[in-house]
This record gives C-alpha cells, structure tokens and sequence, in this order.
C-alpha cells in the first residue's frame, strides 16, 4: 500500500473514531468534543495492522485533508462537522449497571485504596461496563493495568452521580473507596520492606551483625591479651 493510501485508510479510520464511535476505542471526547493526540494514537496503534502510525501521520492527515474533516487545538483533536458541536455537551445523571470497571497503573493502586478513584486531570473519571476494554484503556497507562470493579449501583444510591455519554463509556465526578472492589494491595504491590525495627528482632540479620561484632569483639580481647603476655616476657 502506497504512502497516499495509508493515509487515506487513516482518515477514515480518524473520521469514524471521532466522529461516531469513540467509546469502542476507549475514548471519552471533552465537552466540545476534542479528543488528546495522544491518546487518539494509542488508540489507533492498538488495531491490528496500524501500529505503525505515529504522531506525525495523524498531523499529515489534518493537513492535507481537502474535506477539513479535522480541527487541532491545544493538542486535542475532534471532527469539524458530523458531529461538531457549537456548546459545550451535558450530561444527564443516569443510574448505572451493577458493575463498571476501571483500568488503572498498579503503582496507584494503594492511594486509591485510601482516596477512591479521582479523575486526575480529567474532568471525569472514565468507567466503562466491558472489562475487555478497561483493560485496554488500562494498557496505555500500565503494561500490566489493574482491573477494578466498581459498585456502581451501590455507588449511585448512596448519591454518587453517574453519566453515559456512549454506549461503552460511563463518567463520575469520582468512586469513594467503599465501592471499589480489587486483590489484596500486597499482591499488586508486592511485600512491603520491613521497617528498620523489625530488623532488631531476634533471628534477623541485623542482630546476625550484632552477634558478629561481639564475636570479633571477643577475638579482638583474645589478641590483646596474647599481646600483653608477650610484652610482659620481654
């Protein structure tokens, strides 16, 4: 396939991503509609046979587009008609499934425990009811994402607000810990080091040392004393 017709192919696949179905992607557009470069990228270069786009074949495509199909601003992008928007969208609460799911970095895993998810620099926190999908949205944070359930339903009566943009796609404000369901933090973050008391207990190597300084101590006592019988004989 020539250069000319990939690129053509990629403003298709571009057009239909953000223009109908960005949710089978994993993409939530903002308010007027614009999506991050970045993650419109990820997105495409996890379809099978677009690995190679990178970000400078998305910008030839914006460039050179006689439709203007597209529209770059502050480095997001969304489609300029066929679904452009003049105000900003709003979303009516809805009451969610009994469970969403959340793809997320394993290091984060302990402060969502404490804190509930939050949206990070986004304006929502992005929730979707396939776990397929999690996962992937997950990837291209983490290569290996933790998958978290989310008790939505619970979460919506006990009055958390919940929106539904797309068919794959569910929004928050956040998720209080309380609703959240994953693995014991330890076999995500694996053991914690034990903390500089515990090496004072009987059987550990830090009283192993203290043993060996006594022992050396002790030979230490024995040359001393061979030493001072000498000196006395000379």
């Amino acid at each position: 396939m020539s250069h000319k017709h990939r690129l053509l192919s990629l403003g298709k696949l571009m057009a239909y991503i953000l223009r109908h179905r960005p949710d089978e992607f994993g993409l939530v557009p903002d308010e007027e509609g614009f999506i991050s470069l970045k993650e419109l990228q990820q997105a495409i270069n996890e379809e099978e046979g677009w690995g190679f786009v990178r970000r400078s074949h998305i910008l030839e495509v914006v460039w050179t587009d006689d439709r203007k199909r597209f529209e770059i601003k502050d480095d997001k992008i969304r489609a300029t008609y066929g679904h452009s928007l003049k105000e900003p969208i709003t979303y009516e609460p809805v009451m969610p499934p009994k469970v969403l799911y959340h793809g997320t970095r394993r290091k984060s895993y302990p402060g969502i425990l404490q804190r509930g998810l939050l949206p990070m620099g986004r304006q929502y926190v992005h929730l979707t009811p396939s776990r397929e999908l999690a996962e992937r949205m997950g990837k291209r944070r983490d290569p290996k994402p933790l998958i978290l359930e989310v008790m939505a339903q619970r979460a919506y009566e006990a009055g958390i607000r919940f929106f539904h943009p797309a068919p794959l796609i569910y929004l928050t404000d956040r998720v209080p810990p309380e609703f959240l369901s994953g693995p014991p933090v330890e076999k995500v973050t694996g053991p914690k080091e034990r903390p500089p008391e515990a090496l004072r207990e009987p059987g550990s190597l830090f009283l192993d040392l203290k043993k060996e300084e006594v022992r050396r101590g002790k030979a230490w006592k024995r040359e001393a004393r061979r030493f001072r019988k000498r000196y006395r004989n000379l």
